[in-house]
C-alpha cells in the first residue's frame, strides 16, 4: 500500500439536475438540502479533486434560481477545500518552526466540472477562466491535454475532460487535431466510433503521468438502468466498457444509478431520487483514494434526502378509507381500479400530504390500446367485452377512445403519464366538441 501522502482522494458525483420539478412540485428546497450534506460531508473528506461528471441543470437553459443555487454550490465548495488547504499550510509552518519534520505542501484542492447531455456547453463553461484561476475548472469541449493535473509528493495524475459527445463537439476536436491525424477521421460515425476516436488520441500520452484520471458523461452499454433512466437517455447511444481501458478510475455520469462496471469505472448516480421509481435506491456520491500501482478504493457516502419518494399501490376506495398517512413524503399513487376514478387526486390528498402524482392503470390500459379492438380501416373501438366492463355505450367508447388517445400523446410529449388536472381539463374541452358535434 503506497504512503498516505502520495494517495489522491477523488469526490465523485454527477447528474445534480439543478432546477428538476415533479410535475408541480418544486425540488429546489430538497436540492439545496442535498448540496448542503455534500458541502459538509467534503469538509471532512478533504478531497484533492472534486468531479461533477455532467447534468448539473435539468435543461440546456437553466432557470434563474437552478444558477443561483449551483453558483452558491460552488462558492461553498471552494471555501470549504480552501480552508482545509489553508488549515494544513498552518500545521505545516508551525511543525517547521518547532524543528519537527515537514511534508510536501499540500496542493490546491480542485474542481472539474463538465456538461452533460442535459447542459448547454456554452452555459456550463461561462467565465471559465476567471473560475479556473480559483480551482474551478469548467470544461466543455474536447482536448487533446489533461484538463488539469494534480501533483503530490512527486507524482502527477492527469485529469482527462470527456463531455457529452454531440457531433458538433467532436467535429470541433477533429479540427484542432493537427493537419498529419485529421485525415483518417470516421466521419459521422456512431456515438461508440466517435468516442473510440478521441480516446485513441488521448492514449499516446497516459505515460507522461503517474496517474490518468477520467471524467466522461455517457452510457456505457450493460450498465444497469433506474426506472428514471429511461426518459433522461432517449436516444444515446451505448459505449463499449472496453474504451476506457487504461485508465486508473473513470468517474461517469449519464445514469442515475450508483453501480461499478469494474474496480476502476464507476457511475456515482444521482445524489438524490429523480422519480418515483428510484425508491430505494442508495444515493449519494464517491469517495475514491487512487494511488499508483494501486485498486482504487472507493466508498460510498450516502445522502439523506429532505423528502422520501413513495410509490404506493391499491384501490381508490381502499387508500381513502385508511387513516394513516405518509407524513412529508413525496407520493406518487398508482389506482388499479378496472375503471377509471374521477377527480382521483383531490380525494387522495387529503390522506397523503404531498401527493405529488396519481396514475391510473385504467386510463394506462386505454393508452396502450389494451381495451381496445383494432379495424381493418385502422380506427379503434371498445370491444364488447371490454365495453361491457367498463360499462360504455358506444358514445362512451368513441369519448374514452379520445382520452387514451390524449393520454398516450402527452405521455409522448411529457414522457410521463398526464396529471389527473390535465386529463380533466382535455375531457372537458372534449366534452364541449362532443355536444357542438351532436
Amino acid at each position: 500500500m503506497p504512503a498516505t501522502d502520495t494517495i489522491f482522494k477523488i469526490l465523485h458525483m454527477s447528474d445534480l439536475h439543478l432546477g428538476k420539478s415533479l410535475r408541480a412540485q418544486d425540488l429546489a428546497e430538497d436540492q439545496a438540502y442535498v448540496l448542503g450534506q455534500i458541502v459538509r460531508r467534503a469538509e471532512e473528506l478533504e478531497p484533492d479533486l472534486v468531479i461533477i461528471s455532467g447534468d448539473v441543470f435539468d435543461r440546456s437553459i437553466p432557470s434563474e434560481g437552478a444558477q443561483t443555487m449551483f453558483g452558491r454550490f460552488m462558492a461553498d465548495l471552494r471555501r470549504v477545500l480552501q480552508g482545509k488547504a489553508r488549515s494544513t499550510l498552518r500545521g505545516q509552518a508551525r511543525s517547521a518552526l518547532s524543528g519537527q519534520a515537514r511534508s510536501t505542501p499540500r496542493d490546491q484542492a480542485r474542481i472539474l466540472v463538465i456538461p452533460g447531455n442535459h447542459d448547454s456547453p456554452r452555459r456550463i463553461a461561462f467565465a471559465a477562466e476567471l473560475f479556473e484561476a480559483v480551482g474551478i475548472h469548467l470544461v466543455s469541449d474536447i482536448r487533446l491535454a489533461p484538463a488539469l493535473v494534480l501533483e503530490k509528493v512527486g507524482k502527477r495524475a492527469a485529469v482527462w475532460a470527456l463531455p457529452f459527445v454531440t457531433h458538433g463537439s467532436y467535429h470541433e476536436f477533429r479540427r484542432n487535431l493537427p493537419k498529419d491525424a485529421s485525415e483518417d477521421a470516421p466521419g459521422d460515425g456512431s456515438m461508440a466510433e466517435r468516442m473510440a476516436d478521441i480516446v485513441a488520441h488521448l492514449r499516446p500520452r497516459f505515460g507522461e503521468y503517474d496517474l490518468n484520471i477520467l471524467a466522461a458523461h455517457c452510457y456505457v452499454r450493460g450498465a444497469a438502468l433506474s426506472e428514471s433512466d429511461t426518459a433522461f437517455i432517449g436516444g444515446t447511444e451505448a459505449v463499449p466498457a472496453s474504451l476506457f481501458d487504461g485508465f486508473d478510475y473513470g468517474a461517469l455520469g449519464h445514469l442515475h444509478r450508483m453501480q461499478a462496471l469494474s474496480p476502476t469505472m464507476w457511475y456515482s448516480g444521482a445524489p438524490m431520487p429523480m422519480s418515483f421509481g428510484d425508491e430505494g435506491g442508495d444515493k449519494g456520491f464517491l469517495y475514491i483514494e487512487l494511488g499508483a500501482a494501486m485498486v482504487p478504493k472507493v466508498e460510498p457516502v450516502m445522502l439523506e434526502p429532505l423528502h422520501a419518494f413513495k410509490r404506493v399501490c391499491g384501490r381508490y376506495a381502499e387508500l381513502t378509507a385508511a387513516s394513516s398517512t405518509l407524513g412529508s413524503d413525496y407520493v406518487e399513487v398508482i389506482l388499479t381500479d378496472e375503471n377509471p376514478v374521477y377527480d382521483a387526486f383531490n380525494g387522495l390528498a387529503a390522506r397523503f400530504p404531498n401527493l405529488v402524482s396519481v396514475r391510473q392503470q385504467a386510463f394506462e390500459r386505454m393508452a396502450t390500446g389494451a381495451v381496445f379492438e383494432a379495424l381493418p380501416d385502422g380506427e379503434r373501438r371498445f370491444d364488447a367485452e371490454n365495453r361491457q366492463a367498463l360499462g360504455l355505450s358506444r358514445s362512451d367508447a368513441r369519448h374514452a377512445a379520445a382520452l387514451g388517445d390524449f393520454a398516450s400523446f402527452a405521455r409522448c410529449i411529457l414522457e410521463e403519464s398526464p396529471s389527473e388536472e390535465m386529463v380533466k381539463a382535455f375531457e372537458s374541452l372534449l366534452s364541449e366538441a362532443e355536444q357542438e358535434l351532436a
